[in-house]
């Protein structure tokens, strides 16, 4: 083994123990901000007045940022779910220079992109429909989700790359007949 494909998969190594704790943590970020829906529920009404006017909010903004922050967590979740099953098989096979490698990088940019758009069309819907129902949630609620166009783009420029490697491998050419 190279030493500069040492360094690769030991970045892979690193990649893969993140995407697992971020895996982890919007787990239970995503709890959190249900088990904040249901307290809410519980006890929204007993809740003062004063004490969310204090922190800028008042109980239907709060249904807001638990309901935001749970789709957002969600799919993060899923995001990083699906990256550390991509570093693990990269590790597995000791190089991101495969087809299949390259293949499993390039849906994993698709992915990316297709659960950025969701997790913003499922935000804006959902506070649509709560500013159509509280009047007290209006333009001035800051509550958004960000669409990373560019972490599904770089996935699908690093799957070319791992292509061309791949292709550049003598074991990965097709034979010829």
């Amino acid at each position: 083994m190279s030493k500069t494909l040492s360094h690769i998969l030991t970045i892979f190594k690193v990649a893969k123990i993140v995407a697992k704790v971020v895996f982890i943590l919007c787990i239970v970020g995503g709890i959190g901000c249900l088990v904040g829906l249901l307290c809410l529920a519980l006890v929204g009404d007993s809740i003062s007045a004063e004490r969310f006017l204090t922190e800028g909010l008042n109980l239907s903004s709060a249904y807001l940022a638990c309901t935001v922050g749970a789709i957002t967590c969600a799919g993060e979740a899923i995001l990083a779910y699906l990256s550390e099953r991509y570093f693990k098989n990269v590790l597995t096979a000791g190089t991101p220079f495969s087809l299949d490698g390259a293949k499993e990088c390039f849906r994993l940019g698709i992915a990316s992109i297709i659960v950025s758009v969701a997790v913003l069309v499922l935000v804006g819907g959902v506070s649509l429909v709560f500013s159509l129902f509280s009047a007290s949630i209006g333009a001035e609620s800051d509550f958004n989700a960000s669409f990373s166009l560019s972490t599904g783009l770089f996935f699908l420029f690093l799957s070319l790359i791992f292509k061309h490697g791949a292709e550049l491998q003598p074991s990965s050419k097709p034979e010829e007949t």
